[in-house]
């Protein structure tokens, strides 16, 4: 479109429009037949530019979504398109429809320029041979499904053979022989580009650029019996229409309320817990079921039906039990908690008549209670015990994850030699109800980070909101990368959120803490705050999850827990107990759930805090980065590529235990793309508090700069506050150290199995 501006009285504005598809001139002159005002033409621009913009906005939003670990992409624009013409003498056969053919010929070349991409249905792509892992594979799609080879013809070509053009001209029915192919480039204005005309055998391109086939420009010269002849006006309008038609034939049209799924096998059902009793089938004689003895019975005979009931009884029991643990089997087989893994059934009525099943002339009053709930505090039920559940229940659970060629048997192993070396009060233990609930957690999470295991954290994190972009927040969400998910659920980490590893930043008296203990806060006090307040809050902090600080003090007939040097009081937990074993509980499940709710880790990918052209600083910008734990040698050849930080709490009870770490770092390793180097850094309470600041806000701050950078709408402000952001990162970064636990040398007396000194994975401490 042009715009003119003329200097005469009466200024006027002179819009040319002229539409980039040819085809679509008459659809142009159509419209403007009519005098329109200028108002409706620059809608119709808004309109377009508002579409053209809310494609770009999806665009973004499916890449950013679907990004891999470690890769990103730079900006979303628009290819470049470079249109090609082609001069070729074609061989007719005889009574050949020439137009047909010329329509034929250019949808030909069309092809192999622009290989068309279809939507599928489930049942065609089925049809076509491939099976259900080649059909899902691959991000969800809305409108059907797509063919693999399809997309990787689509790909931008780098080259053009003219081998291929004439071999798909060849396979047109009526062409007998192709000639004399040549073929040439033109630039935006149409000229042709030097270097790029003429072309025999094959046509070099970008790779970058996407080829359009001219008709306009191309000279497809027909020939029959060798004499060759030129279509009229009339047949070339009817070649277009041709055209017109066969491209609407293979274009790519959504599909809409497909079935997306392969259907569920369908069985019978049977309501195999309602129970008929075997008496109902007895004859009348035996006085049975629905066939109740006559009152005028002689008394021995009532008591010989009475007997036979009884007896009969204890095989209706096994008979029940039978069918309800198969009834139930779907349950146990199911990623939800459940209560039993064997499931008996009281038979209280019959379902069929609704009168008594004789339990309570056999069974004594707490019978039924006892069935369902065991005897004892160790019993689930009356048929298993507590560890007889667990075990069938992990069995089951494995069982299923075997299924997906997933395993916790490392997980089981490394957290009982973790508990065998945890010692004290408050340290981590290993229940069998914990490895449950892990299981059960990654089991019913499975399809996400089954599919998403690659995947890197989505740093735009945004929905489309009346065709914009509607930015969620960061922090105190779930929103995490596929990988860290993964990770986290592999890890025994439930509760995985962009949150404050480092909850408390400000000197103060008393905060609460981030764990509830029978539905009630804990609060956390210094004491004496008027004396050292800061000294005595930064050392809280610094020790808060360490179990050896903790110690418990009478007082009266009240007992408190206090932390710090007994009798040395730094702080206390703001509650009192009747006794010394209450407290002892409580400060047991206190360090439980704080060790639990500080889990967690941040995982920073350096390809997002490579420099922009902006940043010009290489001591504050660039980035250093240690191929090895011990941070000796720098990779300064390329800090960027395929490269990430891991960075977790090194100070929690379980995060500090050497086995712990070992197992932690080979799963982030191993759950890791082959090709990707990992930093893990298990760092201290400073160390993490400056760096959840830094990437709290970088992050905050980084996907408003990459979309002002991508649409060039970056001012000096908005690069000036993302560029403290991102120094600040880098800084912090570069400070990361990991912490180790503390050691003790030993002699003859003292154990070496007690904390002893390990070279590279202890730390000597102070005297």
């Amino acid at each position: 479109m042009l715009l003119k501006e003329t200097t005469q009285v009466n200024d006027t504005l002179k819009f040319i429009v002229e539409p980039f598809d040819k085809n679509e001139l008459q659809q142009v002159k159509d419209h403007f037949s009519t005098e329109k005002p200028i108002c409706e033409i620059i809608s119709l621009l808004k309109e377009k530019k508002e579409k053209v913009d809310g494609i770009f906005r999806t665009v973004q939003q499916k890449l950013h979504q679907n990004r891999n670990l470690t890769e990103d992409f730079l900006c979303v624009e628009t290819i470049q398109s470079v249109e090609i013409s082609f001069c070729v003498d074609v061989e007719l056969a005889p009574e050949t429809d020439s137009v047909e053919a010329m329509a034929q010929i250019q949808m030909a070349i069309e092809k192999i320029l622009n290989p068309p991409v279809h939507f599928y249905t489930l049942s065609q792509l089925m049809e076509q041979g491939l099976d259900s892992t080649e059909i899902f594979l691959g991000p969800k799609l809305e409108h059907g499904f797509l063919n693999d080879k399809e997309l990787q013809k689509a790909q931008l070509p780098n080259s053009i053979h003219a081998s291929d053009i004439i071999a798909a001209i060849m396979e047109i029915k009526g062409i007998v022989s192709v000639e004399n192919l040549l073929m040439t480039a033109y630039n935006s204005l149409g000229q042709p580009i030097t270097g790029s005309m003429n072309q025999k055998w094959c046509f070099h391109l970008s790779g970058e650029e996407k080829p359009l086939f001219s008709a306009e420009k191309s000279k497809i010269l027909l020939f029959q019996k060798n004499i060759p002849f030129l279509l009229s006006e009339n047949s070339q309008m009817l070649v277009d229409q041709k055209v017109q038609q066969l491209k609407a034939q293979i274009k790519n049209y959504k599909l809409y309320s497909v079935q997306s799924d392969l259907p569920i096998p369908k069985g019978q059902f049977y309501q195999l817990d309602e129970y008929y009793s075997v008496q109902e089938e007895f004859p009348v004689n035996y006085g049975l079921g629905a066939n109740e003895i006559s009152d005028k019975a002689p008394e021995k005979r009532k008591a010989q039906v009475k007997q036979l009931k009884a007896y009969l009884h204890f095989y209706d029991q096994l008979l029940a039990d039978f069918f309800s643990q198969l009834y139930h089997a779907k349950n146990i087989l199911d990623i939800e908690p459940v209560k039993y893994t064997y499931f008996p059934n009281y038979l209280d009525k019959n379902p069929k008549t609704g009168k008594d099943f004789y339990s309570k002339e056999i069974y004594r009053d707490n019978f039924k209670n006892a069935l369902l709930n065991g005897e004892s505090e160790f019993d689930v039920s009356l048929e298993e015990s507590q560890s007889v559940f667990n075990d069938r229940r992990n069995r089951a659970l494995d069982h299923l994850m075997a299924r997906f060629s997933e395993s916790f048997n490392d997980y089981v192993f490394m957290m009982y030699k973790v508990s065998q070396d945890s010692g004290g009060l408050g340290e981590m233990t290993f229940q069998a109800n914990d490895l449950i609930q892990d299981k059960e957690a990654f089991l019913k999470n499975y399809a996400e980070i089954s599919s998403e295991r690659g995947l890197g954290i989505d740093y735009l994190n945004a929905k489309i909101l009346n065709d914009k972009f509607d930015f969620q927040n960061f922090w105190e969400t779930d929103h995490r990368g596929g990988y860290e998910k993964r990770i986290a659920k592999l890890l025994g980490i439930n509760n995985i959120g962009l949150r404050d590893i480092v909850t408390e930043d400000q000197v103060q008296t008393q905060w609460t803490l981030p764990v509830k203990i029978s539905n009630q806060s804990v609060i956390c006090k210094i004491v004496q705050p008027l004396i050292d307040l800061a000294v005595k809050w930064k050392w809280t902090q610094q020790n808060l999850l360490n179990p050896s600080v903790y110690f418990i003090h009478k007082q009266g007939s009240k007992f408190f827990i206090y932390l710090g040097e007994n009798p040395k009081k730094i702080a206390t937990i703001d509650k009192t107990f009747k006794s010394y074993e209450e407290a002892s509980e409580f400060l047991y499940q206190l360090i439980q759930l704080l060790n639990e709710a500080y889990e967690n880790f941040y995982c920073l990918e350096h390809v997002l805090i490579r420099p922009f052209p902006p940043f010009d600083n290489d001591t504050e910008d660039l980035l250093s980065v240690c191929l090895k734990d011990d941070c000796k040698d720098e990779a300064n050849n390329d800090p960027y590529s395929f490269k990430a930080t891991i960075v977790l709490p090194g100070y929690l009870s379980r995060f500090k235990n050497i086995t712990f770490r070992r197992y932690a770092e080979q799963i982030f390793r191993q759950e890791a793309p082959a090709h990707v180097l990992l930093k893990i850094c298990w760092v201290g309470y400073e160390d993490m508090m400056n760096f959840q600041k830094a990437y709290k806000n970088w992050l905050g701050n980084y996907r408003h700069f990459r979309l002002k950078y991508c649409s060039k709408t970056l001012i000096k402000k908005d690069f000036t506050t993302f560029s403290q952001h991102h120094k600040e990162l880098i800084k912090r970064l570069k400070e990361l150290n990991t912490i180790y636990p503390e050691g003790n040398l030993y002699d003859c007396q003292l154990s070496e199995t007690t904390n002893p000194i390990v070279l590279g994975n202890t730390s000597l401490g102070t005297l």
